[in-house]
C-alpha cells in the first residue's frame, strides 16, 4: 500500500503542544503530506515542549482517554485502523488505558501495523516519565509490529546494560525473542567513532549533500574521519528477527552531529518510519530497511534546514561563515546568555523545526534513502571497543 497513491487511517496517541511541533504536531501533518488520514488522541495537551523552561498545560486521564475510545469503540471506527501510533504517554494509568485498548484491536484486527514509540527517556536526562510505565511498555511489546526505541529505552526494556557491540546485539535480540517483535529500531544511540569506521557505512545521498553549502563544517554531513580513536557517532539501528533460524538482520545508518537541541525529531522519525512501511504483513527485512532509510532522510533533512535557518536568524552564524557553534560554544562565547529565560525561550523557538515551510523535504523520491549498510554486531573482534 503506497501512502502516495492512496488514503490510509492512522490513530496517532501521543502528546499535543500548542506551539511548536513535538508529539502529534510533529507527526500529524508530515503524514497528512504523505497522504494519510490522521486520527489524533493527545495524552497531554501542553503550551510548549518542555525545552523551553515554562510549560503549562494537562495531561489526558485513563478516564478521559477511555471516553474517547469508547465513543471510537461505539461508532466501530477503533478496530479498522490499518496503522496505529503511539508516542509519550507520561502515566502508569493513561498508558495501561491505551494497552487495554489495543489489545482488544490487535486481537480483533491482527493485520493492524501498530509502530511503538516508548517514549521514557534518554541518556544524559535519564527518566522523564513515572517509573510505574516501564512494566506497562514491557507488557504492550508482543502486541507491536515494530519498536522505536533510543540507547536509554532499549537498556530499561531489555534490563540490559549496553556497553559493547555484543551486549547492544543481545539486547536486541532479547527483545525479539521475548517478546516475539519481528522488528525493533534502535532510533540513536553513540558509538565510538572508530567502532563506527569497522562497517564502513556510506556517506549522505546527494539529496542531503545538495542542502549544505560549500562552507559547511564537515559534521554535518556525516562524512566525518572516523578512522581515530577519539570522539563518537550517532548511528541508527534497524534490526529484522527471522524466527526460522534465530537469525537477526541488522542494519546501521551514520548519522551528522547536529550539536543543538530540537525536540520532536524523534515523533517525526516514527511517523515516517510507519508512512514508509509498506509491506502490511511485516514480513520482510526490506521493508524495515526501506522505511528507516526514507525516515531518516527526511528527518535528517529537516533538522538541517531547521539548524541552519536558526543559526542564521540568531546571528550565531553567517551564511559564509565556516563555523555552526553549538549551543555549548554559543553560550561560552557570550556568558551573559547562559540562565536567560527570555534567551532560551527565543532560543528554542528558533529550534523549532520547519515541518512547514520545509515540507517539499518530506518528500524522497523512490529510490532515494539515507545510506546505510548491514553490521554484524557479535563479531568477536568488536568486543574491543567499550562505550
Amino acid at each position: 500500500m503506497q501512502p502516495f497513491t492512496k488514503a490510509e487511517r492512522v490513530l496517532s496517541i501521543q502528546s499535543h503542544v500548542v506551539s511548536g511541533f513535538a508529539g502529534n504536531k510533529a507527526a500529524t501533518f508530515p503524514l497528512q503530506y504523505l497522504g494519510f488520514q490522521v486520527d489524533a488522541v493527545n495524552t497531554v495537551n501542553f503550551s510548549n515542549h518542555t525545552g523551553y523552561g515554562h510549560t503549562n498545560g494537562h495531561k489526558t486521564t485513563a478516564e478521559q482517554l477511555n471516553l474517547i475510545f469508547s465513543g471510537l469503540n461505539d461508532n466501530g471506527l477503533l478496530v479498522p485502523y490499518p496503522r496505529i501510533l503511539t508516542g509519550y504517554v507520561p502515566g502508569a494509568e493513561a498508558l495501561q488505558c491505551v494497552a487495554d485498548q489495543l489489545a482488544e484491536v490487535r486481537r480483533c484486527n491482527p493485520g493492524c501495523v501498530y509502530l511503538l514509540d516508548p517514549v521514557m527517556g534518554d541518556i544524559g536526562r535519564g527518566l522523564y516519565v513515572a517509573e510505574q510505565v516501564i512494566p506497562i511498555y514491557k507488557s504492550m511489546l508482543p502486541l507491536a509490529t515494530i519498536i522505536t526505541p533510543n540507547h536509554f529505552e532499549l537498556e530499561l526494556l531489555s534490563d540490559m546494560k549496553i556497553t559493547s557491540p555484543s551486549s547492544l546485539q543481545q539486547a536486541i535480540r532479547h527483545l525479539h525473542e521475548k517478546y516475539s517483535l519481528t522488528h525493533v529500531v534502535v532510533s540513536s544511540i553513540s558509538l565510538p567513532s572508530s567502532l563506527v569506521s569497522r562497517f564502513d557505512l556510506p556517506g549522505p545521498p546527494d539529496s542531503y549533500q545538495s542542502l549544505l553549502g560549500a562552507t559547511t563544517p564537515s559534521r554535518y554531513t556525516g562524512a566525518q574521519d572516523f578512522s581515530t580513536s577519539e570522539g563518537t557517532n550517532l548511528v541508527c539501528l534497524a534490526s529484522t528477527y527471522r524466527a526460522e533460524g534465530r537469525q537477526l538482520v541488522t542494519s546501521a545508518y551514520a548519522l551528522p552531529n547536529v550539536e543543538a537541541y530540537f525536540a520532536g525529531v524523534g515523533d517525526l522519525f516514527s511517523s515516517m518510519v510507519m508512512a514508509h512501511f509498506g509491506n502490511l504483513s511485516g514480513a520482510s527485512e526490506q521493508d524495515l530497511q526501506t522505511a528507516v532509510s526514507k525516515a531518516l532522510l527526511i528527518v535528517q533533512r529537516i533538522l538541517l534546514r531547521s539548524h541552519m535557518h536558526s543559526m542564521q536568524v540568531d546571528g550565531d552564524a553567517s551564511p559564509g561563515e565556516n563555523v555552526m557553534p553549538s549551543d555549548t560554544e554559543a553560550d561560552n562565547e557570550n556568558p551573559r546568555r547562559q540562565g536567560n529565560p527570555s534567551r532560551r525561550a527565543r532560543r528554542m523557538r528558533l529550534r523549532e523545526l520547519r515541518i512547514i515551510e520545509d515540507r517539499s523535504l518530506l518528500r524522497v523520491a523512490s529510490d532515494d534513502g539515507w545510506n546505510g549498510g548491514r553490521v554484524n554486531l557479535e563479531l568477536p573482534e568488536l568486543d574491543t571497543y567499550h562505550f
